[in-house]
């Protein structure tokens, strides 16, 4: 066998907060998870952008207590349409705004 077949291969690095730091990729992964009715999907891609967000800035400036950003950061919850819009509105003004 060749020996440049048998060497693993590594991972490359990928550093998640640049791509969910951009709302349009966000929100274009996010259309598509529910287009194709995986909500499951589009919660988890949300969750994720909420991780790299200012928590006490979601509550100050978006009304979004910290611990349902926590519940759902962890899962507990299902959330609301009206939850699901804020913290799009979140989303899309932290990121504009680096």
């Amino acid at each position: 066998m060749n020996s440049k077949n048998n060497k693993k291969r590594k991972l490359m690095d990928h550093d998640t907060s640049v791509t969910l730091s951009n709302p349009r990729l966000v929100f274009k992964t996010f259309m598509e998870c529910l287009e194709e009715g995986d909500s499951k999907s589009a919660r988890e891609v949300l969750a994720a952008s909420l991780r790299h967000l200012n928590k006490s800035q979601l509550e100050k400036h978006y009304h979004i207590p910290r611990r349902t950003t926590y519940n759902l950061l962890s899962r507990k919850v299902v959330p609301s349409l009206d939850l699901v819009a804020k913290v799009c509105q979140a989303i899309r003004q932290e990121y504009n705004a680096i």
